[in-house]
This record gives C-alpha cells, structure tokens and sequence, in this order.
C-alpha cells in the first residue's frame, strides 16, 4: 500500500515534504538550551537520554529544512 501512496498525485501536484516540514516547525527554546549544552559541554550532554539527544537531532533537522525554505528560525515567535 504504501508504494502505490508515495507514486500517488494529489489534485494540485505532488506534496513537497520539505515545504511541509519547515511550515510546521516552531522555535523551541528549550531545545535551542539543549543544543547550546552539547555545544558548550559535551560530556554532560552525553549522560543524557537517548530519546533527548534524538529529538534535539529531529529538530536540528526541521530547523535547517524550515531556513532553507526561507523560514527565519532566528525569531521566538515564527
């Protein structure tokens, strides 16, 4: 089932997962704190869960996504 979706058009033209991606993402600053901890103190960083570090790693990636599209991921409010 799932080969025919991903082949499948809607009406108005194949979904950009990409432009979908950066429409969704908000600024989390509790995961930009999170970003500047691995950043200034790796070694505390590495003691935490697995399922933060993971998150921080998606939300890395929505991040970048979102400016690509021309998001402003600098702003609190976007």
């Amino acid at each position: 089932m799932s080969e025919y979706l991903k082949r499948a058009e809607f009406l108005d033209g194949k979904r950009d997962k990409g432009q979908s991606r950066a429409d969704a993402f908000r600024r989390d600053e509790r995961m930009e704190e999170l970003a500047a901890l691995r950043d200034s103190r790796p070694e505390v960083f590495e003691t935490l869960g697995t399922s933060l570090r993971m998150s921080l790693g998606y939300y890395e990636n929505d991040k970048k996504i979102a400016a690509e599209h021309g998001r402003d991921v600098t702003k609190g409010a976007n």
